[in-house]
């Protein structure tokens, strides 16, 4: 019997009209990037998400809603015609893409500005301690709504990764000191000086589309090595996905899922994998919410999970057969000696028994994580995985990476690099799904559906995250019957 398994979620409510409270600062708007909808069709994504932008109505009180389009780049007239649709009465590009500009540009006059995607390095670069920054900042605080795709929803947070460099997860779980999480012209690419409208948090994008859960979680363990407090929250956005966050408390459109990340334990040293154990995990779809100042993803406090979410019970995996075992990253057939197998080709995925015994109990094993080619599927499909198989536990192994168990060690899983493949070893990601206790389902087809409206994203949680490598060196080990770290 194979289960099939979901995948996304949305839904339309308009957003509430009239001025905005001058005491109050204006809503933030933060998308993960991908293809607006068409001019005139209220249903998309992006006419949920980008119209709360103008829900403040004239905070200049001019008599007109005026909207600001920046960018370092090309602008099209395609952006402020899709807002002027959207309600306002005037929207224009502003291109800045030099210091001198940015020192004389003035967005505080309109009522609304938004960031398109682009480069946030460059976004830090150019715009960063000058009076298009103190502009934008004096807007919101007087009840202006700001908004941004991709580059401009990373470029919001508190703590923004904003290097300029092309940092991929692949990159972080080879080496925690990649140089790739450093800034182009020195020092680090997480910075907390810029724009900070989103407090305690960092944001990534596009992170189911690039399978960007290892690149979030590296830049998390930077900025806490930095300064960044122990609840920082990570927050990854997917494509055609997005935020709304009023006076604190956030609020989930579009088709995809939005990922919260927070707490745990990291370990960055030079030259060698990521590591981190116990970072808790919840992913909200459409219509999910939560408050940021109350927000606690280990007991769900302070937040509201999507309509149409559903309590479950995790069952706990049995004892493995004792005999030796072992997965190489770079086989897809290694999958089958794990107990579930997430088919991912073609979509929508289904799940199944593994044929290749012994198998590890209660585990899922997807191999060639964090390339290229596979990274989005890889990613997605152990979410969804996991939502059909609630107390199942994922690994996300890459091809230079291998897991390991002696027959003698039970339950025990080592973690090593693949001798069949050359390159250093990947950190793998294992995704506990031990105390899950809610999953759901979007409403509306994934950005990934093949067109019969068959794939939809999961929610679920909470789930906890460790990145685990080396095991000869480390001493480090997982014991899947006991959903332990060994030897942290």
């Amino acid at each position: 019997m194979t289960l099939p398994l979901l995948l996304l979620a949305c839904s339309s409510s308009p957003a509430p009209s009239g001025g905005a409270d001058p005491e109050a600062p204006g809503v933030l708007v933060l998308a993960g990037g991908g293809t607006e909808g068409e001019v005139g069709d209220a249903s998309a994504w992006s006419a949920r998400l980008y119209g709360a932008l103008l829900e403040g109505g004239d905070v200049t009180g001019d008599g007109r809603v005026r909207v600001v389009v920046l960018s370092t780049a090309e602008e099209t007239d395609w952006l402020p015609q899709y807002l002027v649709w959207l309600g306002a009465d005037e929207a224009e590009n502003l291109r800045v893409g030099s210091r001198e500009q940015a020192q004389a540009a003035d967005p505080s006059e309109y009522d609304a500005a938004f960031l398109k995607g682009g480069d946030q390095g460059e976004y830090y670069d150019l715009w960063n301690d000058t009076a298009l920054e103190d502009g934008l900042l004096a807007l919101h605080a007087r009840g202006g709504g700001i908004g941004g795709t991709s580059a401009g929803a990373m470029s919001q947070s508190q703590w923004a990764l904003a290097g300029g460099q092309d940092l991929v997860s692949d990159d972080v779980l080879a080496d925690s000191h990649s140089p790739y999480l450093d800034d182009a012209d020195g020092g680090s690419g997480v910075h907390d000086d810029f724009l900070g409208l989103l407090p305690g948090a960092l944001v990534d994008t596009h992170f189911t589309e690039r399978g960007r859960l290892g690149r979030l979680l590296g830049a998390m363990a930077l900025a806490r090595e930095q300064g960044a407090p122990d609840d920082l929250l990570g927050v990854g956005l997917e494509q055609q996905t997005g935020i709304v966050v009023r006076d604190g408390v956030v609020t989930v459109h579009g088709v995809g899922g939005v990922s919260l990340l927070r707490g745990g334990s990291f370990v960055r040293e030079d030259g060698v994998p990521l590591r981190a154990t116990d970072v808790t995990l919840q992913v909200l779809t459409e219509g999910g919410r939560f408050d940021l100042d109350r927000l606690d993803l280990d007991s769900g406090e302070g937040m509201t999970r999507p309509d149409g979410a559903v309590d479950v019970t995790p069952t706990a995996p049995g004892a493995s057969e004792a005999a030796a075992w072992a997965v190489d990253g770079d086989l897809r057939t290694h999958e089958e000696r794990c107990a579930f197998v997430a088919e991912r080709d073609p979509r929508p995925f289904t799940l199944r028994a593994g044929q290749d015994a012994p198998l590890l109990d209660g585990a899922i094993c997807l191999t060639g994580a964090h390339e290229s080619d596979d990274r989005a599927t890889v990613q997605e499909a152990a979410l969804a995985a996991l939502a059909a198989a609630p107390g199942a536990g994922a690994f996300l192994v890459a091809f230079e990476s291998s897991l390991e168990r002696a027959a003698a060690d039970g339950d025990t899983v080592r973690f090593a690099d693949n001798p069949e493949v050359d390159g250093a070893e990947r950190a793998t990601i294992v995704l506990d799904g031990s105390a899950v206790e809610w999953t759901s389902a979007s409403p509306l087809p994934s950005p990934y559906d093949l067109g019969d409206g068959s794939l939809h994203a999961v929610g679920l949680g909470p789930l906890t995250v460790h990145v685990l490598a080396d095991s000869a060196g480390t001493g480090v080990t997982w014991d899947q019957r006991a959903r332990a770290v060994i030897g942290w």
